[in-house]
C-alpha cells in the first residue's frame, strides 16, 4: 500500500481516537503497543516510520472506539469514553 495512502489512514484513526476519548497520544501508544515515538511521527509529524510494527493492534483500538461509540449502552467498556 502506498506510504501516504497509510499515513492518512494511520493519521484518521489516532485522530478519530483521539475525538471520541479521552485519550492522549501516549495512552493510544500504550494501548496499540506502538512506541510513542512512532505515533507522534504518524500524528504530528507526517510521516509513517519504518519502525512501525503495530498497525494491526491500532486498527483493533479504533474497531473497538468505533463499535463503543456506535453501540455505548451495551458495551461493558463504554464508561471508559466521552462522546
Amino acid at each position: 500500500m502506498d506510504n501516504h495512502l497509510k499515513l492518512n489512514i494511520y493519521k484518521g484513526m489516532i485522530q478519530y481516537i483521539l475525538d471520541s476519548t479521552s485519550y492522549t497520544l501516549k495512552n493510544i501508544a500504550d494501548l496499540s503497543g506502538s512506541p510513542l515515538d512512532c505515533i507522534r511521527t504518524i500524528y504530528c509529524h507526517d510521516s509513517v516510520p519504518k519502525s512501525f510494527k503495530s498497525e494491526v493492534q491500532l486498527l483493533k483500538l479504533y474497531q473497538i472506539v468505533l463499535e463503543i461509540n456506535m453501540n455505548p449502552k451495551s458495551h461493558p467498556l463504554a464508561g471508559y469514553f466521552h462522546n
